[in-house]
């Protein structure tokens, strides 16, 4: 017979849920302690920082109806968040991690952990990095890949449109890279901010082909989700360059016409691609979700990307519903905010 658990085998940790659209709520979870898998570990949560395109799909409801098949669709109640800086707290023999190691792990907004790190990527952070910072490293990441996957090099033209976290993070990834970048935006609160991170060339959609002229860019990386932004990205890349997908199409637009996308790829030989990251494995020694974490975590750690100005604020998450209001109501005015665990 199994014995019953004590207290030192649980421990009790909180987490952010949508329960419905447009709530957002803590609740409590137990957190097993016993019989730690070979493979697991046990993170205490420090910092996580909202990802608004996907979070905002999920806490909306866009995501209930869009355009995933039904299959595919989550249901809410919904635990979001990807993005997390933390504690190792316990691991298995064979996890790779020793306690008390500082980690990037890509798991909830919740206070305490435990999970497989060959199911979801757990990085060690590099040596002194601010915990504000690191959880960037991921939303990073997830426009990096596109970088990293692109026929592009440095010194070509790269188009990002877009520039919410994930767009503004690959932008500055693209400069700090050595590629001609131009930054597209139509709200003019984030244009100013994007400014205000380093980024050279700003500028509104309408402007955007006049930016990228003569040739056009060699790469666009769609970073929005819209499908309005799509057919833009089609209309500023260059005769053979190539445009990626990096936002996902939560929501249907359907005054954009199939027919204007496919005729701008036909006539002038584009490739147009998922710049999902999920097409690459989480761990590898070519191009992996893993790898481009851990270069995306060493930018950040020289100080090469600036995250600072992207945050409305460090908040504890029992603001979780204020937060996630702010998000979808103000998207002039914030991009994301930071969760503090510690101050819980």
């Amino acid at each position: 017979m199994t014995a019953p658990p004590t207290p030192a085998d649980q421990r009790s940790a909180t987490r952010v849920v949508f329960p419905e659209p447009c709530r957002a709520e803590l609740e409590e979870v137990i957190v097993d302690l016993r019989e730690l898998g070979p493979h697991e570990v046990v993170v205490q949560a420090r910092r996580s920082v909202i990802s608004p395109g996907t979070e905002l799909a999920h806490y909306r409801g866009d995501s209930l109806v869009g355009l995933l098949p039904p299959g595919q669709r989550p249901h809410q109640p919904f635990h979001p968040g990807y993005a997390m800086a933390g504690t190792v707290l316990a691991a298995g023999p064979d996890s790779g991690f020793a306690v008390g190691t500082s980690v990037l792990s890509h798991t909830p907004h919740q206070s305490v952990v435990r999970f497989d790190p060959r199911q979801r990527v757990c990085l060690p952070l590099p040596a002194g990095i601010d915990l504000d910072i690191a959880p960037f490293a991921r939303l990073a990441q997830i426009g990096g890949i596109s970088l990293q996957l692109s026929a592009a090099r440095p010194g070509d033209t790269v188009a990002v449109i877009g520039l919410g976290p994930v767009g503004n993070l690959v932008a500055q990834l693209a400069q700090d890279s050595g590629y001609r970048v131009v930054s597209v935006e139509r709200s003019p609160g984030r244009r100013e901010l994007a400014r205000s991170t380093g980024l050279s060339t700003v500028v509104a959609p309408e402007e955007a082909g006049d930016a990228v002229a003569p040739a056009g860019a060699n790469l666009v990386l769609e970073c929005s989700g819209s499908q309005h932004a799509v057919l833009l990205a089609t209309q500023i890349c260059a005769r053979h360059g190539e445009v990626m997908m990096v936002g996902a199409p939560w929501r249907r637009e359907p005054e954009v016409a199939a027919s204007s996308v496919v005729a701008r790829v036909f006539e002038r030989f584009l490739s147009l691609r998922s710049g999902w990251e999920w097409q690459v494995p989480l761990y590898d020694k070519g191009r992996s979700v893993a790898g481009c974490t851990r270069w995306v975590l060493e930018r950040l750690a020289d100080g090469s990307v600036a995250t600072g100005q992207l945050v409305s604020g460090t908040i504890t998450p029992d603001r979780a519903h204020a937060a996630y209001g702010a998000l979808d109501s103000e998207p002039e005015r914030h991009l994301t905010f930071l969760f503090d665990w510690e101050a819980t």
